[in-house]
Order: structure tokens, then C-alpha cells, then sequence
């Protein structure tokens, strides 16, 4: 599990890789665009891939909306991850598996389960394991490359580290699972059931009107002990309890919450070797240049030549 420190150094470069991803989910539906457009080709006629009231929708109709929509960012990114494989490898950068497997599991902080958290990356970025492992093995290829010759010393990071002490101290941390009601005696409506032995899962499933935890029967994952988005009362509440302990209502944004800890994690101290190189990382990104310029760069570095459209060079 993911510490607080290590959570806020993650932000700060998660933040450079949201457009990537989105992106990603844009070249995911060009590729199958691609594949139609070749399969037209052999056949000679456009298919048709879908109707309403009768009218048919072809595959040639549903790429040429996509082109207008969605095809200068779908090009671009295609170029992009060409000429940064090609800078990668003439400066003989790999990234491994085990270096994206840690990447994504540093994402998958603060998520109830692995399944919550690619489950929420399909609903919201339309993207599966395979794309977002691909897209997170881009993401960090082009920091690799941005980054490439600049040198943090261990000095600036004990710097860093003695400037910013505060983040560094661990917070206790609980996973929780969360019934949310409009009112307080719907809440209160709730504690009974649950008091009578009905079960937290389903009873979340049946009436909370907290659409993200619902689906996951009211797992909202682990919240740290001073967490500023939630409540204070709800989050001293939750570290007085013990495991499988219930407790509410409590009142949160938009109604009242019943809780349950799932369980009370000890965050220990962090793994020194991780968090100095989640810092290096930091640091050497701060004084690199932009990541779209390094693209941008490298699409003039290796000439590359858009035909349908020059305002893209750039």
C-alpha cells in the first residue's frame, strides 16, 4: 500500500500522463479503425456495422466521423510513440515490465482492489489492462527520454527531503467501505438493517446513492487519517474503530454516510530506495523540458512528415 508521501510525489507526475492515457484510448479506436479500413480494402465495400429505424451505419461512415472528431490527436500520438521508440533506443533506454508493474500499482493506490481501479480506467479512459500497460510503458519511456542526461545528486535530495518533512511522515490509514444516504433517517434506517444482521456489501449495492463505491459493494478504498477531502468527524470516527466495526450516521457532502473499516493499515516507514528514486524522478522532470515539447522535438529530430494537414507539425 501506497504512503502518503509516495501518493503526493505520484500526483505530481500522474498529472503529465492523463492526456497520454485519454490519448491512448484515441489510438486504441484508430487501430480499429485501421483494421476496418483494411478488411474494406480487400472486400472492395464499405460493411455495415450498425442501423437504427432501419437506417444502416457503415464502417467507412463510423471512421470518417472519427477522422473529423478525433484524428489529428489519434495521428499525432501515433508519430509520437514512433520517434520516441526511436530516440529510446538510440539512447539505449529500456523500460521493463517490473518497472511499468510498479507504476501501475503506485495508480492502483488508494483503490479498493486491482479490479476496482481497472475497472475505473475502463469507465472513465475506455482503457483495458493490455492499453493501459502499453500507455504507462509510453509514459514512462518519454520521461526516461526528457530526462536523459540530467543529473539529480543525492544531495538535492536530502535537500528535498529535509524541506519537505511534513510529507514525509507516515499517516495511519484505513480501508473503508461506505453506505451513502440523502438523509439522516435513511442512514439511520440502514444501521438497523445492518444491526439485524443483513449484509454491508449487498445492502450497499441495494440502496447507497454513492454511484462509484455501489458497484463495488461500498468499497471506497484506503483513506489516510487527516485526508482533507473527507469529513474529520467521519475520519476520527473510522480510527476508533476496530475491523468490521459499523458506525453512523455521519454526515458527509451531499447527505449522511454509514461506515465500516475493513481494516487499519500501518503504513511503517517507506521504502528509502523507492522514495529517493520517486524523488530523483521529481526533480529531474522539473528541469526538463515540457514533455509535449520533447515530442514536439523529436518529431522535428526525426523528420517526420504529415500530409493531410502541415498545422499539425507542431
Amino acid at each position: 500500500m501506497m504512503t502518503r508521501q509516495e501518493r503526493a510525489l505520484r500526483n505530481t507526475v500522474i498529472l503529465l500522463a492523463v492526456a497520454t492515457l485519454m490519448l491512448g484510448g484515441l489510438l486504441f479506436w484508430s487501430l480499429r479503425a485501421m483494421a476496418l479500413l483494411k478488411g474494406e480494402a480487400a472486400g472492395g465495400e464499405a460493411s455495415d456495422i450498425a442501423a437504427a429505424g432501419g437506417q444502416p451505419v457503415t464502417d467507412r461512415e463510423w471512421i470518417d466521423e472519427l477522422k473529423k472528431k478525433h484524428g489529428d490527436e489519434v495521428l499525432l500520438g501515433m508519430l509520437n510513440h514512433i520517434v520516441v521508440g526511436k530516440e529510446a533506443k538510440a539512447l539505449g533506454i529500456t523500460v521493463t515490465d517490473e518497472e511499468i508493474e510498479q507504476e501501475l500499482k503506485r495508480g492502483m493506490s488508494g483503490y479498493g482492489s486491482e479490479e476496482q481501479y481497472y475497472d475505473q480506467m475502463q469507465s472513465e479512459l475506455g482503457l483495458s489492462r493490455q492499453e493501459l500497460h502499453e500507455e504507462t510503458a509510453y509514459r514512462l519511456t518519454l520521461q526516461a527520454v526528457a530526462t536523459a542526461g540530467i543529473t539529480v545528486s543525492e544531495t538535492e535530495i536530502d535537500d528535498y527531503l529535509a524541506q519537505n518533512a511534513e510529507r514525509f511522515t507516515p499517516r495511519k490509514q484505513m480501508q473503508l467501505s461506505m453506505i451513502k444516504l440523502a438523509t439522516y433517517n435513511g442512514a439511520n434506517q440502514v444501521m438497523d438493517r445492518l444491526e439485524q444482521g443483513e449484509d454491508f456489501a449487498g445492502l450497499a449495492r441495494e440502496v447507497s446513492t454513492d454511484a462509484e463505491s455501489r458497484q463495488h459493494g461500498g468499497n471506497i478504498g484506503t483513506v489516510e487519517e487527516n485526508d482533507p477531502f473527507w469529513p474529520e468527524e467521519l475520519l476520527k470516527t473510522a480510527a476508533g474503530l476496530e475491523a468490521g466495526d459499523i458506525a453512523g450516521p455521519l454526515q458527509v457532502e451531499g447527505g449522511y454516510a454509514v461506515i465500516r473499516l475493513e481494516k487499519l493499515i500501518d503504513p511503517g516507514k517507506p521504502d528509502q530506495d523507492e522514495l529517493r528514486g520517486l524523488i530523483r524522478q521529481e526533480l529531474a522532470l522539473e528541469q526538463a523540458a515540457p514533455l509535449q515539447q520533447v515530442e514536439s522535438d523529436l518529431r522535428a529530430k526525426y523528420a517526420t512528415a504529415i500530409y493531410i494537414d502541415n498545422s499539425l507539425q507542431d
